[in-house]
């Protein structure tokens, strides 16, 4: 089988990586983000209000910019992922994993015969190319990424069995969860989250598995890769947006009434 280090280099040419969050159900900030040259692009369809439809467009722009996705996903219901997957998506991330058989009922739905269940219908699909692609459902298994994000206590004392499992890639590390798990501050106990970050790295490391993670307000982007990490979020089209707007304004500040 190929490696999740081969897996991850050969859609982004270079490990580590980073990864651009999208949000917003659009295809045209969708082929925005992937002009920007970002090694991979996340379509989060959890928090996100992108529907089936909408996915699919945001993949077909990302295709522009050659910018794999991978979907997150609510949960690892099979149709879901199976819906995500013949889409076009490189991988999938499925949040709040907390248990071996979760991550094994996710497995199964994300890999092909004889590590899943997952059924491909490749002569219909867009990542079949309709059938153009003949060797896809044989060849899926050692392209895929199926990454499973650690947001809790409870998934991080299950992430060593989780990590060992074969079709598991990656152990992608989520700090706004984990604080909220462990009633911490996200600024005052940055410590306490990196060191979970920490731990979930070295678990995936030893099991030869890839790690990712999503920033925090102690731990940048650059941080998480000089802990070493495989994949880190640097941006999000919310977050953008936002901020954006809001330098804009304050550049440009009116005056106070009655001072003129």
């Amino acid at each position: 089988m190929t490696t999740p280090q081969a897996k991850l280099h050969r859609l982004t040419g270079q490990v580590p990586a980073r990864c651009f969050w999208l949000d917003l159900p659009s295809p045209m900030v969708a082929e925005i983000a992937g002009r920007a040259g970002p090694e991979l692009c996340v379509i989060d369809t959890e928090h996100g209000q992108i529907g089936p439809e909408t996915l699919t467009g945001m993949l077909r722009a990302l295709d522009l910019s050659k910018t794999p996705a991978l979907v997150r996903l609510g949960d690892a219901g099979a149709g879901r992922v199976k819906h995500a997957l013949d889409a076009g998506a490189a991988g999938i991330l499925l949040p709040y994993v907390e248990t071996v058989e979760e991550a094994r009922a996710a497995i199964r739905a994300f890999c092909v015969p004889p590590l899943g269940q997952r059924g491909t219908a490749a002569m219909v699909t867009r990542a079949g190319g309709f059938g153009a692609v003949r060797d896809y459902a044989r060849t899926w298994n050692d392209i895929g990424i199926l990454a499973l994000q650690i947001e809790t206590a409870k998934g991080l004392a299950a992430a060593p069995e989780i990590a060992a499992l074969d079709g598991v890639d990656m152990l992608f590390f989520g700090p706004s969860d984990y604080s909220a798990d462990q009633a911490l501050d996200p600024v005052r106990d940055s410590d306490q989250i990196l060191a979970a970050c920490r731990q979930i790295i070295a678990v995936a490391q030893g099991a030869g598995k890839l790690s990712g993670a999503f920033p925090w307000p102690g731990a940048d982007s650059a941080r998480l890769i000089g802990e070493g990490a495989d994949l880190v979020a640097s941006g999000s089209d919310v977050r953008g947006l936002a901020e954006g707007f809001a330098t804009a304004l304050a550049a440009c500040p009116l005056p106070e009434e009655g001072s003129g």
